[in-house]
């Protein structure tokens, strides 16, 4: 349907009013002009029959010249009437007015007296009536012919017809001038005024004077100051941390953008710094997440009171925060905020009438040295951060393009792993485990290599600790069960059928949920008593108790645990004395300076542990007939390391197993 604007509406409604009112004018002015010609016909028959009998009694023929100026006088003043000529028996003139004087008798007929009341008078010129005369007694009649003026009688009615027209127009049109003056302040411009204020949203109008307006006029005002409102509140939302009222990362986002534009032409430095909360998660843990959101409230408003008055304090989400100092002349001044920030958060928190203590590790880049855009400044700050939490946490580290080119060689790494797991590039080798008086293969341990083609071969100690640290631990720990479990299967019909498989398992992998599970699958296709699970004390030492009850599911199993690096730790009778272990390893640091005479005590007190718990004794590293002979003297059982065999392809094991003694 097409849409029309209210001025269109109101134009046509005004025509329509216009014609309206110009039919019931019309009606009026034919009423009042057939009113008016029903009164001037009757007064033209009135006249007529007046002359008729002022002749009848006053007209005689011989004396015409006493009443010629009184008919003349009569005529003239009558509009009415143009002319009147008296014509005797004979067919001659006896009067005529002035006017007249020089027709003659007409030769068409005149309408009769006694018909006038059929007559279209409008339409006659001409009337006719006999004047009674008498000679002596015998009366005789003259012929009066009566001229009517039709042009002032047409010019009287049209007269009236302008006139009435002329009232007619200028009421219709004051009478629309006015309606339209009125709809336009009544209603034109309010609906103008409501459709601006709807469309630019500004200042309200004033109140209209039409109630149904008003109320538009309100209800609009109440929406757009409740949508003001919630715009607000929006904004805010988007623009702070809900939780802490902290600027969010958008808005911290939108300041160092700021900041990088002002200080691009001042050519002037600003500094980030980025926070995270040392051991936070542990809070979560153990009271939950509640209690954690009030020690992130308590640590933003210390943050606040730590600052100077022109710096910036954001919550990027978690316990990670981000202080941006905007005006520094040197690393002094950033030094002093950390110092406070740090004297701030060391107060002790007190909750629930508890004291709990808490510390942050933080990383500082500075503006533009370390990164001209938001998302370095943060990537570095992120990395300096981390740096800081690997000195020790509670510490605070600037960072620096050898520390950005650690961290590369890491993203280079884990790119590495990832794409080595998807084209098989990873490979088990075997490194055999020789029973030290009979000098044959009783097992082996499966070490994890990769063989890039660009990058060569790769070795636990750079694939390990990247792996854990980025989580790709849980997958490659799943290749390593797999090609473990494969590698027995294949052994199954052969001379190592056997053959004992120790492979390693992360402190990382025993987090995940979905570990024994997959660990359970996995040797449900072997004799599990065939595959053993080295671990070190470093994975036992946070949350031992979650650790000891998935352990104890390990072994229900029967798959064989060994305690490797023994003696490096701190609680290794600890947790000799809860967790099943089948073997301890002796650490090779032991081996290695073993002709001392403290170290032989310390593998001699390990060996006599392991005996009276009675475990199997693994020596680590040996590399020479000395260390070996030494370990004989002192009756450990087994020894793994680089005098009989490095670790080998398994091509290379099998061939090295099938000459049934380890050549030293």
């Amino acid at each position: 349907m097409r849409l029309i604007t209210i001025k269109q509406f109101v134009i046509a409604m005004l025509i329509f009013l216009f014609a309206s009112e110009a039919a019931i004018f019309y009606s009026f002015y034919k009423d009042a002009r057939d009113t008016t010609l029903n009164l001037l016909e009757e007064n033209i028959k009135v006249n007529i029959f007046n002359l008729k009998h002022f002749l009848d009694k006053n007209f005689q023929p011989k004396n015409v010249g006493n009443i010629a100026s009184f008919l003349d006088n009569k005529i003239n003043t009558n509009p009415l009437i143009k002319d009147l000529i008296i014509v005797s028996r004979q067919k001659q003139i006896l009067y005529s007015t002035e006017r007249a004087r020089k027709l003659q008798i007409p030769k068409t007929a005149c309408i009769p007296i006694r018909a006038i009341e059929e007559a279209d008078i409008y339409h006659e010129k001409c009337f006719t009536f006999k004047v009674k005369q008498f000679d002596g007694l015998i009366p005789y009649y003259l012929t009066a012919y009566v001229y009517l003026d039709t042009a002032y009688i047409d010019h009287l009615i049209d007269e009236k017809g302008r006139k009435f027209l002329l009232y007619a127009v200028t009421y219709i049109l004051f009478f629309s001038l006015l309606t339209w003056l009125l709809i336009r302040f009544i209603l034109i411009h309010p609906l103008e005024k409501l459709r601006q204020y709807a469309y630019y949203s500004v200042k309200a109008p004033g109140q209209f004077l039409i109630s149904e307006l008003e109320s538009i006029r309100y209800s609009l005002k109440l929406t757009f100051e409740r949508l003001r409102k919630e715009q607000q509140e929006l904004y805010t939302l988007s623009t702070t941390d809900p939780l802490s009222g902290l600027y969010n990362r958008l808005s911290m986002t939108e300041k160092i953008n700021w900041l990088i534009s002002s200080h691009s032409r001042s050519h002037a430095e600003f500094a980030l710094l980025f926070l995270d909360l040392d051991n936070f998660k542990t809070f979560n843990d153990i009271h939950g997440h509640e209690f954690g959101d009030k020690i992130l409230m308590e640590v933003s408003q210390r943050l606040l009171h730590a600052i100077r008055n022109n710096d910036i304090v954001s919550r990027l989400g978690g316990d990670e925060f981000v202080i941006i100092l905007p005006e520094i002349r040197n690393n002094e001044h950033i030094l002093e905020v950390i110092q406070r920030i740090q004297s701030e958060l060391n107060k002790p928190i007190v909750l629930n009438e508890t004291k709990y203590h808490i510390t942050c590790s933080i990383g500082v880049t500075i503006y533009p040295k370390d990164g001209e855009d938001v998302s370095t400044l943060l990537k570095n700050a992120d990395i300096a951060m981390y740096k800081a939490k690997e000195l020790g946490k509670n510490n605070f580290y600037f960072f620096t393009e050898h520390l950005n080119k650690i961290i590369q060689q890491k993203i280079h790494m884990q790119r590495t792993i990832r794409y080595a797991l998807d084209e098989g590039y990873f490979s088990l080798h075997y490194q055999p485990k020789i029973d030290i008086h009979t000098n044959r293969i009783v097992g082996c341990e499966g070490l994890i290599r990769l063989d890039d083609p660009s990058d060569g071969m790769v070795y636990p100690d750079a694939l390990i600790p990247i792996a854990e640290e980025s989580g790709l631990i849980i997958p490659l720990g799943r290749w390593i069960i797999d090609e473990a479990v494969r590698q027995l299967q294949a052994w199954q019909e052969t001379p190592l059928r056997d053959m004992k498989l120790s492979i390693n398992i992360s402190g990382i992998q025993l987090n995940d949920d979905n570990f024994l599970p997959y660990l359970k699958n996995a040797v449900s296709k072997i004799d599990p008593s065939k595959l053993d699970i080295e671990l070190t004390e470093s994975v036992l030492m946070e949350q031992f108790e979650e650790k000891l009850v998935i352990l104890e599911q390990i072994k229900a199993m029967g798959i064989t645990l060994s305690l490797d690096d023994f003696g490096t730790g701190y609680s290794s009778l600890s947790y000799l004395k809860q967790i099943p272990f089948d073997t301890l390893k002796i650490d090779k640091s032991f081996i290695d300076d073993l002709t001392t005479q403290k170290n032989q005590s310390f593998v001699k007190m390990i060996i006599s542990i392991a005996k009276e718990l009675h475990l199997a004794v693994v020596a680590e590293g040996v590399e020479d007939e000395q260390q070996l002979q030494y370990l004989k003297q002192m009756e450990c059982e087994q020894y793994q390391g680089y005098f009989c065999s490095k670790p080998l392809t398994v091509k290379a094991f099998e061939k090295l197993f099938s000459s049934s003694f380890c050549d030293q």
